[in-house]
Parts: C-alpha cells; sequence; structure tokens
C-alpha cells in the first residue's frame, strides 16, 4: 500500500523526469460531501459559479488547486453522465446532442452516446482533483497532460513492467470522461485524447495526449524511468540517423531466424549537408 508521501515524492520524481509542462494531476471520486477536502475549493460555493472539469483540472495541473466538484458545480454534462453523479435518461442515448453537430447520422450519434463509457448511477456524488505534490488526500487515479515523446515513454515503462500494451477507448469527445472512468473500471492505465473543450477551454495543448495511471503504480515507474535511463532510453532522447546502426545481439539473432541477412554492409563514403 502506497502512502500519500510516498505519491507526493513519486509523482513529482516522475514530473521531473518526463520534463513536463505542468503537474500531474490527482482525482478521487466522492461518495460524500464530508470526503471533502479542508483545503478544497468547491465552485458554486466558493466562486458563486459552475466549471467544466476539463477546467478544474486545468486550474489543478497549472494553478496548483485543490478543486471537488458534485453535480452542481458542474457547466459540463457528458463527466456528470460519465461519472456517475446522476442516471442518464434515455434521451441521451438516442444521440440528441451529438447529432447533427458533432455526428451525421442521428443512429451513429445514438451509437457514440451507447458506448461512452460510464459508472453506475449511485457509487459517488463528487470527485476531487488537485496537483499530485501537494494534495491531501490519497487519489484514485494520476492523469498527466503529455506529449508524443513522453506518452511513448510511459508506455516502454508500462510494458517494462508487465510486458502488457495498454488497450484504450480512443475518442474526440468527453476527454474528460475517457481518461479517468475506463481506469476506474478496469483499475489499468488509460490514454486518451484531449477533446475541443480540453483544448479550447481548459488550454490543453496541440501535441498534448492524457495518460492515466494508479498511484499504487508509481513506484514501479519510478523504477522503469530509472532503468530507461540508466540504459541510455531516457530523456532527453539520444537521436540519430545512422545506418544500419548496433542492434542487441537478441535482435539480430530474431531476424536472421526470419531469414535477414544482418551482416554490415562495407563502408562508403557520406555526404553530410553544411549549415
Amino acid at each position: 500500500m502506497i502512502s500519500l508521501e510516498e505519491v507526493h515524492k513519486l509523482g513529482t520524481e516522475l514530473e521531473i523526469w518526463l520534463r513536463m509542462r505542468s503537474h500531474p494531476i490527482a482525482f478521487k471520486m466522492l461518495k460524500s460531501i464530508d470526503e471533502v477536502p479542508e483545503d478544497a475549493i468547491i465552485p458554486t460555493r466558493d466562486w458563486k459559479h459552475k466549471y467544466a472539469l476539463c477546467q478544474a483540472m486545468a486550474k489543478a495541473q497549472r494553478d496548483g488547486m485543490t478543486i471537488a466538484m458534485f453535480k452542481d458545480d458542474n457547466w459540463c454534462f457528458e463527466p456528470v453522465l460519465g461519472l456517475g453523479l446522476v442516471p442518464p435518461r434515455p434521451e441521451f442515448f438516442e444521440g440528441h446532442h451529438r447529432y447533427p453537430d458533432s455526428v451525421r447520422d442521428l443512429q451513429d450519434a445514438a451509437r457514440w452516446c451507447q458506448n461512452m463509457p460510464r459508472l453506475e448511477f449511485g457509487q459517488y456524488l463528487g470527485l476531487v482533483v488537485a496537483p499530485i505534490n501537494t494534495c491531501s488526500f490519497m487519489p484514485d487515479l494520476v492523469v498527466m497532460h503529455v506529449n508524443g515523446l513522453q506518452t511513448s515513454q510511459l508506455l516502454i515503462i508500462k510494458c517494462w513492467l508487465d510486458g502488457k500494451d495498454v488497450p484504450s477507448q480512443l475518442s474526440g469527445h468527453a476527454a474528460c470522461v475517457y481518461c479517468t472512468v475506463p481506469s476506474l473500471i478496469q483499475q489499468e492505465c488509460q490514454v486518451a485524447i484531449p477533446c475541443k473543450g480540453d483544448r479550447r477551454l481548459a488550454m490543453a495543448q496541440d501535441d498534448e495526449l492524457l495518460f492515466t495511471l494508479l498511484p499504487e503504480m508509481l513506484p514501479g515507474f519510478m523504477e522503469g524511468a530509472n532503468f530507461l535511463q540508466k540504459h541510455n532510453w531516457g530523456l532527453p532522447l539520444k537521436q540519430e540517423y545512422k545506418e544500419e546502426y548496433d542492434l542487441k545481439p537478441g535482435y539480430c539473432e530474431m531476424a536472421e531466424m526470419h531469414g535477414m541477412d544482418m551482416q554490415q554492409s562495407p563502408p562508403r563514403q557520406q555526404k553530410f549537408q553544411k549549415h
């Protein structure tokens, strides 16, 4: 069992190793208002207005805020449905809010709505987010906005840990749902795509993806990061454009088993562009 102190320490180490632009987000579902941390802002109570979940997550990762949200604090309804804060009405499953704006056929819009990840209604009343380095609660998830290279490194570490890839349900919509609900249900890592709202209203960058892991995975991820760094797979990534570059013996042996000629060619003169 990982402690909150270890979450702070390892989350900060992972952030530094990845060279992230913003803090990883500690994300926790709440079963009652009594679970709200004392340092948390509740938008309708403290700011007298509602917020989108993606905006609350942006405030956490960029401004260091702890924000708790219940149904009436949310301005966007998809996370309210996805996180099971209200029971979905039949009209939602008919696809009317997607057709015709973002799906050209009502039947196909209904299919998207029916396939959107959802928690069952009645499990939770709300959620709280905070930066991983200062969160005052034990998170259910660690959610990160990362670029392509950082995502690759995280996926490599995940594979180093257990030999498994990360199957993900990808969508251009409802990023706050897709980066949280599958991981809450499956208790596994998840990759998601920032949606239009996350980019337009919560400042997700053009080159960013979302990567989610469980807090108890942090020790393994940092062990993997240190292993990669020690074995020249770390950051910054060493790049080269070298013909017939050196391969590990296992790679050569496997290639030869498949009939490939792995003998290096004689050296030849190469011309380099002058700058």
